[in-house]
């Protein structure tokens, strides 16, 4: 495709945020918000770390690492809870929060400029969908959809859609 004016890629704004043992890149635009991750409801469900308490909401709060079972133990509840908008359609689950450390850093990408760095990854995690160098870290992208849909087989959102009541007199 030839492109007459030469114009470059635009610059994607991302973000940049420590994880227990690595970094994550993700576009700037899903983020809703950082908050503190000390007060977590208790979760029932195995793969969701606890709930949070966000505007009115119970958000669902998951671990990048745990998911790709990097970390054995138990994240303790320290740190941050990054507050992300799902992709997927779903309107049980219109945010979903990942545990983080730290703060954020913010960066400008040029998408010809991110090269996939393989070193130190031991086996393939289903949830990441790239593993990238960024300003000379070593970053996961998450394959969110992916993480949105293992949540919601997890809490079953399918089957807890609102549905109509039925009408026994009609038959």
């Amino acid at each position: 495709m030839k492109n007459e004016q030469n114009q470059p890629l635009p610059a994607i704004k991302c973000l940049i945020v420590r994880l227990q043992k690595a970094s994550l890149l993700l576009p700037l635009n899903l983020m809703a918000e950082l908050v503190d991750g000390n007060q977590l409801s208790p979760s029932t469900h195995p793969g969701v770390e606890g709930w949070l308490q966000w505007r009115n909401r119970q958000i669902p709060v998951v671990s990048l690492e745990s998911l790709c079972m990097l970390e054995d133990e138990t994240l303790s509840n320290e740190g941050k809870c990054l507050i992300l908008h799902t992709l997927s359609p779903m309107a049980g689950l219109p945010f979903i929060a990942l545990r983080v450390r730290g703060g954020l850093n913010t960066l400008e990408i040029l998408p010809d400029t991110l090269r996939d760095d393989h070193s130190g990854n031991v086996q393939r995690c289903p949830y990441v969908a790239r593993q990238v160098r960024a300003s000379h870290l070593l970053c996961f992208i998450p394959d969110m959809p992916a993480i949105e849909a293992v949540l919601a087989e997890i809490l079953q959102l399918s089957a807890e859609q609102p549905h109509a009541p039925l009408n026994e007199s009609q038959g």
